[in-house]
């Protein structure tokens, strides 16, 4: 068994949808990046690398190579996830929090874990989904930025 955590934060500003877990939810804000700023799909990415000591999303992708501009996060952690894959291990089960003032994410969770599961080519059961606002207080609360975490836990595979 491998256990890997990974953490994002973006920054927000005016504009809209908001790219969250590869859905596009309906607001005034929209997160900041050099890529989609996904930061669920982020957090995730990197709980997955830093599983099987492969780094971090920033050294797979570096903002320093231009076709990482604008790029798709779901693109980015299928990736990840491949390379997870080819040195023996796969999914056991993952755990996320979305800290986010708004918008509210609970008429959103599902849709959110359906496409992480469509993602990741995993059953929606072994995908955790929960959000926290800011209750007021610091970037999240004053909506200036959202942060996401994630813990993965990997099994190896079994032989066939």
């Amino acid at each position: 068994m491998r256990i890997g955590i990974g953490h994002d934060t973006h920054r927000l500003q005016p504009g809209g949808p908001l790219r969250l877990g590869g859905v596009d939810i309906p607001h005034d804000r929209e997160m900041i990046g050099y890529s989609d700023a996904d930061v669920l799909l982020h957090a995730i990415t990197d709980a997955l690398l830093g599983a099987v000591a492969l780094g971090d999303i920033g050294q797979m992708f570096p903002e320093s190579d231009p076709l990482n501009q604008g790029r798709d996060s779901a693109e980015m952690l299928r990736a990840a996830l491949n390379d997870v894959l080819a040195l023996g291990w796969r999914i056991a089960n993952l755990d996320c929090i979305v800290f986010a003032q708004r918008p509210k994410l609970l008429t959103h969770r599902q849709t959110i874990r359906e496409r992480l599961a469509a993602i990741l080519d995993l059953e929606i059961e072994r995908i955790g989904l929960q959000a926290k606002t800011g209750e007021s207080i610091g970037i999240i609360g004053r909506e200036e930025a959202i942060s996401a975490q994630c813990v993965v836990l990997l099994q190896q595979k079994k032989e066939e």
